[in-house]
């Protein structure tokens, strides 16, 4: 068997080339197996098949002590994940026929239910207005795409990077259908609210005619608009567009892309969607991903104990 680090390039091509993985997996994967061997080469370790549970449980102590960059211990959530991604490399050798530790002996940590932040409906709509009202010198047409863009991601519960990848010509559905790739490489339909669909109306008369088939692109104060190569939006401008918005009409909590989407699978519910139907707008593959939103539904589970139970005191 080849050494370690060899084995590690062979499983993050097959995620790249077989699974159809993204760049940002493919970095995070990397980023926690190149982590998985500087421990392993303190433990003079080369060869994977030398990997036993000895070592992995050493491991797991080594990141249960081991402090962030903020001097904060390292989460249970990210601890997890270096075990999910050895299970995955773990699984990948097997397959190939390699006699390396099972898998399935690695028992994840039991974490605890986080809690969901997420924006009402009257919050989202403040943030859209106080866009327009901002009275610094952003271009209009960034005003725009940013009102358009919060709609995208509340209104069809995208993530960020499906977001800042719809192309121009995948928003032209009279519905507002969208097909969008998700995480995997999976397809799942989605759609467009209308608010979202005007506000992008809107925001593509202003942008005018350009080379870049991206929907959401940057704009500088300093050149021109309609450039031949605008550049695409990253996604730390979108984190700080949020932040400051939020910050600017008295919302202190902590605002992310992604509480877009939650506020976008709460609104489902509240309004009467199952679990199912938010697992599939959201494109998650298992349903205990989406079950992060159980304690939201709580409501409606003591509305019909109490509507079962009230039934039955009246007919006694």
């Amino acid at each position: 068997m080849g050494m370690f680090k060899r084995d590690l390039e062979d499983f993050l091509l097959y995620c790249e080339l077989t699974k159809q993985y993204s760049e940002n997996t493919i970095r995070n994967y990397r980023n926690t197996l190149e982590r998985f061997a500087g421990f392993l080469d303190e433990m003079n370790i080369e060869q994977s098949n030398q990997i036993d549970l000895q070592t992995v449980n050493a491991y797991r102590l080594f990141l249960n002590k081991k402090q962030t960059t903020r001097k904060d211990k390292l989460s249970l959530k990210a601890q997890a994940y270096q075990i999910v991604v050895l299970r995955s490399f773990l699984k990948f050798m097997i397959k190939n026929g390699q006699l390396v530790l099972n898998p399935d002996s690695l028992e994840l940590p039991k974490t605890r239910m986080r809690r969901i932040e997420y924006l009402t409906e009257a919050e989202i709509e403040r943030l859209i207005k106080s866009i327009l009202n901002d009275s610094s010198k952003t271009l209009l047409v960034a005003k725009k795409r940013n009102q358009a863009l919060i709609w995208c991601m509340f209104g069809s519960g995208l993530r960020l990077s499906e977001v800042l990848n719809l192309k121009k010509n995948e928003i032209n559905s009279p519905d507002g259908q969208l097909l969008i790739q998700g995480k995997g490489g999976k397809i799942r339909t989605t759609f467009l609210a209308s608010e979202a669909q005007k506000a992008i109306q809107d925001y593509l008369e202003l942008r005018g005619d350009d080379s870049n088939p991206f929907l959401f692109i940057s704009f500088s104060k300093n050149s021109p608009r309609n450039t031949d190569n605008p550049k695409p939006m990253t996604p730390r401008a979108v984190q700080m567009i949020l932040k400051n918005y939020a910050q600017s009409i008295g919302i202190y909590k902590h605002i992310t892309p992604h509480t877009l989407r939650h506020s976008y699978a709460t609104k489902i519910l509240f309004e009467g969607g199952d679990l199912r139907s938010v697992q599939t707008l959201l494109g998650h593959s298992n349903i205990s991903t989406t079950q992060i939103y159980t304690h939201i539904t709580d409501w409606q589970i003591k509305d019909l104990h109490q509507r079962v139970f009230n039934k039955k005191d009246k007919d006694r």
